[in-house]
């Protein structure tokens, strides 16, 4: 048995060595992780594509929904990435699944990773996070009874995701949101507050905590209200900063095109809140404005000339090409959202969203997980000033009464 322990990121990203540990001998991938994010899943979806299709590889994940660590967007996308994907939570409050285990399997070798990263950009590339990785000649007991376990129909507290309609279940009684919600109502008010939970999904396990010896001083609800108090004003007072991927929204609003599937990227906008200066979106000399949307998707809005093919992946699926381009009739920036599902199994294309209202009178989120590959999601336009007032910065893409906003979260 060998082992290593690996501390991120000194010893390099934690994904990285995933993504190398997919294309060696190994056919069968488990991933116990207490949160699941698009950063984090998307990144490895490539990887994990060609795992499933050069290896035969068999992927299995345990996903946890506590504390509002994972998205609906992750779960989705995971339901169609994995051959099976189950949801680890119990009822008890003092309980929450906290596992993090990355383990891959063969007829005779085995890898494991157990430490602290998560499923998610921050766990697997940019946080300080420590795992030990060890070999072993066949899969762990321990692990193989915890995936016995977890697997088990009449285990309470898993959950089986046998369609997407599970994970709408799982939304629908507040287990899960989408990822910009969860954004949102983080930095609302500077407070963190939590989704109302509806009907009761899961079971619970029985577990219990030793009793603190306080003295009744220190038992007073003075003293406890004053305790909370600062938890409060601490989390209140912290800085929000970016999340792992860059976020832009832009509002729609009626559309173009036939399909209403165009969504205009202005050249520049102006600042109604926030600051880029010493950033890519800073025009110099120019203070009260940016440089516009078209920017966030890495074109230079003067080069006219330009042409680019995009990855838009939408509901957990991926679909390509989406062009964006400079119409000259119009004198302005688009994007295109069509394209192909990929692989191409004659499924609807991106386009036909569009025509099926998905987008008209929406706030589009584009989330850049690569400079040709962003997940977008979208929220009725009623958010949009909840919006504004999450946003590190937001814009007019013009002056006039008309002008659309547009931002980034």
């Amino acid at each position: 048995m060998n082992a290593k322990l690996f501390n991120q990121p000194f010893d390099g990203a934690f994904g990285k060595i995933i993504i190398n540990k997919l294309q060696e001998k190994y056919n069968e991938l488990y991933i116990f992780s207490a949160f699941a994010k698009n950063s984090g899943v998307l990144r490895l979806k490539n990887a994990i594509d060609i795992f499933h299709n050069n290896n035969d590889g068999k992927i299995t994940a345990f996903i946890g929904v506590d504390l509002d660590g994972t998205s609906y967007e992750a779960l989705e996308n995971l339901y169609h990435m994995c051959d099976s994907l189950y949801v680890i939570h119990s009822e008890n409050m003092a309980s929450t699944y906290h596992s993090k285990i990355y383990c891959l399997n063969s007829a005779d070798s085995c890898w494991c990773a157990v430490g602290s990263n998560n499923l998610t950009g921050g766990g697997l590339w940019t946080n300080y996070e420590t795992a030990m990785f060890t070999e072993f000649d066949d899969i762990p007991s321990e692990i193989a009874d915890i995936i016995n376990r977890y697997t088990d129909p009449s285990y309470p507290c898993s959950l089986k995701v046998d369609s997407v309609k599970d994970i709408d279940r799982l939304y629908a009684n507040g287990y899960i949101d989408f990822e910009t919600s969860q954004i949102v109502r983080v930095r609302s008010k500077g407070k963190i507050t939590g989704k109302v939970r509806g009907n009761k999904i899961f079971g619970s396990d029985k577990v219990s905590i030793p009793k603190l010896n306080i003295s009744k001083k220190d038992s007073s609800t003075a003293y406890l209200k004053k305790a909370y108090k600062g938890i409060v004003e601490s989390r209140s007072n912290t800085q929000i900063y970016p999340s792992t991927n860059e976020r832009f929204w832009f509002e729609m609003r009626k559309s173009t095109g036939g399909s209403r599937n165009i969504l205009d990227l202005s050249m520049t906008g102006v600042i109604q809140h926030g600051s880029v200066v010493g950033t890519q979106y800073e025009i110099p000399g120019e203070t009260n404005k940016m440089l516009g949307g078209i920017k966030f998707f890495g074109i230079t809005p003067d080069r006219t000339g330009t042409r680019n093919n995009i990855t838009i992946n939408y509901l957990g699926r991926d679909y390509y090409p989406s062009t964006i381009l400079y119409a000259p009739n119009n004198g302005s920036w688009r994007i295109q959202l069509k394209g192909d599902p990929v692989p191409n199994d004659g499924s609807e294309k991106l386009s036909a969203y569009g025509s099926n209202g998905d987008f008209v009178d929406k706030i589009l989120i584009f989330e850049k997980i690569r400079k040709d590959y962003y997940a977008l999601s979208t929220v009725d336009s009623s958010f949009l000033q909840q919006i504004k007032n999450s946003s590190m910065i937001w814009a007019l893409n013009g002056a006039g009464a008309g002008s659309k906003a547009y931002g980034m979260l």
